[in-house]
């Protein structure tokens, strides 16, 4: 039983017949390491598939399976392959961006408890995320208030366009985050998320994401796929800005920086 335990564990979720469906639009990505294996069956991948995409290889993704597997879409016929294969792949990507309802602005907010912890001991965490993750010369720490127990920073990540068919320089994506902190609980909200060329040759500033497309090119020639990439790493990556805050507030394998 023992040694079963890793080939179970090495399973998607839930493996029992389980139909694989396109839950959103196809995207692309690049295939990081080849062979990566295609399976038609979860229970499949308890065996060596004779079906694999090559190092490189453009896949088309339609749905997340689990947190380790995507479903992705080959001549009309659904496999799953194990998303760690997948170049920038990240499990959601292909959801809404969660809208303001009345900023029209893309935004990430919760209200997260914290049972036990006092405003101060929450802001003393919140300061020491703030100041690890935002290290960048570019990146703007504009409120550390104590007293009123608030943190707004402004910060940016780089973003690759690979449409073009290589690798190409697509500017970043800025944000503002805020958080608000209280006995027993905080608040954060990010928004602002906005998409500046920043010098990258040949491409334009496409604005705020929240935009059906972007002017990026002279002649917008491929800019459709462009700005879907664009808005797929900027919302990515503002997703997994929050998941590490909430480890981070939460002390999720970590020490709490006010106790010493």
């Amino acid at each position: 039983m023992k040694a079963l335990l890793p080939l179970l564990l090495s399973l998607p979720l839930a493996t029992n017949a389980q139909k694989l469906v396109a839950s959103h639009p196809s995207i692309t990505y690049k295939v990081r390491t080849g062979p990566a294996y295609l399976y038609r069956e979860p229970a499949d991948t308890a065996n060596k598939s004779r079906q694999y995409l090559s190092a490189g290889e453009e896949a088309y993704v339609v749905g997340d399976y689990s947190p380790r597997w995507a479903v992705v879409k080959r001549t009309g016929v659904l496999y799953l392959i194990k998303g760690q294969n997948l170049i920038g792949y990240a499990v959601g990507d292909g959801a809404p961006a969660p809208i303001d309802a009345k900023t029209g602005l893309i935004t990430y907010e919760g209200v997260v408890a914290v049972p036990g912890v006092t405003q101060a001991a929450l802001y003393a965490r919140a300061n020491a995320w703030i100041a690890n993750t935002y290290r960048s010369a570019n990146a703007v720490i504009e409120m550390q208030n104590k007293e009123a127990g608030q943190l707004i920073a402004k910060g940016l990540v780089p973003v690759t366009i690979r449409s073009l068919g290589m690798a190409n320089d697509g500017g970043v994506v800025r944000h503002t985050l805020t958080i608000y902190v209280k006995d027993n609980k905080y608040k954060y909200v990010l928004t602002g998320l906005t998409h500046e060329a920043t010098g990258a040759p040949n491409l334009y500033s496409g604005g705020a994401l929240e935009q059906q497309t972007g002017h990026l090119f002279p002649l917008d020639i491929g800019a459709g796929k462009a700005w879907a990439e664009i808005k797929r790493q900027g919302t990515q990556d503002a997703r997994r800005l929050v998941e590490s805050l909430q480890a981070a507030m939460t002390l999720t394998g970590l020490k709490d920086p006010s106790d010493f």
